[in-house]
């Protein structure tokens, strides 16, 4: 166990709970050295107590190896039951490799925390994986019809142009079938 100096708090750059109050806080603070961040714990009825002190540049290596382990251990999570179950309810048709991919993009779009219980996906987010997989399909039907508008707009530009010059040679007809009875 490590212990830290008590903070001036005069010095108190900025003080933020860890996790939540009742688990810990983060004070960050100027040292005689430079920046560091205490970080004190002692969970709510748990009689324990840590204290760790860090400089920033360690901080942001906990955090980044705090990242890979929680990715990790979210991976773990995308068991064959939860993607054959992802599979059956939510996405048919889908490879693990697919779902495996759906469920990264969606976990991190919610910060990382998308869960399922005894091998069942959690059903707010299968109906979120239906819900994308629905808008990526009407997508692609946009983008589809917009194609095809653009393609049929030469036709109709040409119809137009064809409509144009069939009145004017129904004019020129009509023209020279009234020249042609003139000299009778």
């Amino acid at each position: 166990m490590a212990t830290t100096p008590a903070a001036d708090r005069r010095d108190v750059i900025v003080r933020s709970a860890f996790l939540s109050d009742d688990v810990g806080e983060m004070i960050a603070w100027h040292d005689t050295e430079g920046p560091a961040i205490d970080i004190h714990l002692e969970p709510t009825d748990a009689g324990q107590r840590i204290d760790v002190s860090l400089t920033p540049p360690e901080a942001r290596i906990l955090a980044r190896q705090l990242a890979d382990i929680a990715d990790t251990a979210q991976r773990a999570g995308w068991t064959p039951a939860l993607l054959a179950d992802a599979r059956e309810r939510y996405l048919p048709g889908m490879s693990d490799e697919q779902i495996i991919e759906r469920l990264d993009a969606l976990s991190k779009r919610l910060g990382g925390f998308v869960i399922g219980f005894r091998g069942k996906l959690d059903w707010r987010a299968g109906r979120a994986l239906v819900a994308e997989t629905g808008n990526e399909l009407l997508d692609r039907a946009a983008a589809a019809v917009d194609t095809a508008e653009q393609h049929l707009s030469g036709y109709r530009e040409a119809v137009e142009q064809l409509s144009s010059v069939k009145a004017e040679l129904d004019h020129v007809r009509t023209f020279f079938a009234t020249e042609s009875e003139v000299g009778r």
